[in-house]
């Protein structure tokens, strides 16, 4: 049966919701989705964590009581859960990175620890042992991205190649790293790819 169909009528819709119907469910996350991405996107300008921040958002509002007077209401909340989730990451990542650079900043300049020099050879050669499993043209991109630091711009025009391509690749790239990688070490990686990114704004 066509859920489009099923829940054309708003008040069947938010009564199916409310008992955790999971066709309802899936046919709001449908609805809303790329909007929340969006939205997300433009607070925390990265596309994979707006990506994630979305997906928190609704399962934030499954969760919860899920009664709502009107589907208004009900994305109302969905962006206002988005923007709350999207300041608390930003934050979060911006306290992780201060943590870090205050930790090396107390580090002597002239000499690191030995655990210090083997837990960053240990993370960064599994991070070249992913980027070079990548598919080549994606490879060529997240190098030039993430080592050369380079925008999405200047990618597209020393590949030869548009922009829409380019942040194809890279969204791709992402997604196989987030897989294969520890997260600690994908943590580092992404959190160095949103720095470069914000840097090009």
């Amino acid at each position: 049966m066509n859920s489009n169909k099923v829940f054309a009528n708003e008040t069947y819709l938010l009564e199916r919701f409310a008992l955790s119907d999971e066709m309802a469910f899936e046919y709001i996350f449908h609805k809303y989705y790329a909007r929340l991405c969006l939205y997300a996107s433009n607070i925390c300008n990265s596309k994979i964590l707006a990506e994630d921040i979305a997906k928190e958002a609704f399962m934030k509002i499954w969760k919860g009581e899920k009664i709502f007077k009107s589907l208004d209401h009900l994305k109302n909340s969905l962006y206002q859960s988005t923007r709350q989730l999207a300041l608390n990451k930003l934050l979060s990542l911006k306290r992780s990175l201060k943590r870090e650079e205050d930790y090396y900043s107390d580090l002597p300049q002239h000499e690191e620890s030995p655990l210090h020099r083997i837990i960053h050879a240990e993370v960064m050669g599994e991070l070249y042992d992913a980027i070079n499993k990548l598919p080549d043209q994606a490879k060529k991109v997240i190098i030039l991205s993430y080592l050369e630091g380079k925008s999405n711009q200047e990618i597209a025009d020393a590949l030869q190649i548009n922009l829409q391509t380019v942040k194809n690749y890279k969204l791709r790239a992402i997604k196989h790293l987030r897989s294969s990688l520890k997260p600690e070490s994908f943590i580092i990686f992404i959190s160095a790819l949103y720095l470069i990114e914000k840097n090009h704004f």
